[in-house]
């Protein structure tokens, strides 16, 4: 499932934090047992629609677990492609960048994405340099990642805003797109 959530009395009773906090217990228990894990890498679902956007998803997952990433950031107006990448679980979380509230909002319920919404006054679409330093800060904002050397696999579409357009994939550490060091 991508969400979970308390209805009726555990929701509105007398301890609905205690009720958030032991339903957090429990999904940290279960995702953190190597069955979990083992159940999530055979199980994970096909994504076969032959689309360049589900290629460019497949590889950032593929390279995110080869780099050992912190993080998948996917910049997207729609949220398809972050909601792709989602069903296939990866092991990385996902920073889905949007400069759609509405987006985001949506996002905010698929499994393992965290969105950001970032103005188009903010997303230099133009210049995709500048995109990939908007990733690391709002990855370092969020704590996904935390050290300058941290990865981030980081996919977009160009032209921007072309839905299913994801045709970029990228590795780059938190510092930034310009700093490279060699033991990366």
């Amino acid at each position: 499932a991508d969400a979970i959530m308390l209805s009726a009395e555990s929701a509105a009773g007398m301890y609905p934090e205690e009720s958030v906090l032991m339903q957090q217990r429990i999904i940290n228990r279960v995702e953190g047992d190597p069955h979990y894990a083992a159940y999530l890498r055979t199980n994970r679902p096909k994504i076969t629609d032959g689309s360049s956007s589900s290629a460019i998803i497949l590889a950032a997952r593929q390279i995110a677990r080869n780099v050992k990433a912190k993080c998948i950031a996917s910049f997207t107006v729609g949220g398809d492609t972050a909601r792709k990448a989602s069903k296939k679980r990866p092991e990385q979380p996902i920073l889905a960048i949007s400069p759609l509230k509405e987006t985001c909002r949506h996002l905010a319920m698929s499994w393992g994405v965290y969105p950001e919404y970032c103005p188009e006054g903010n997303l230099n679409t133009d210049n995709f340099r500048d995109m990939l330093w908007v990733a690391c800060e709002i990855g370092l904002k969020k704590g996904l990642v935390s050290d300058d050397k941290d990865l981030l696999v980081v996919t977009a579409g160009f032209p921007f805003g072309t839905p299913g357009a994801a045709n970029i994939i990228r590795v780059i550490p938190a510092a930034g797109p310009t700093y490279w060091d060699a033991g990366l």
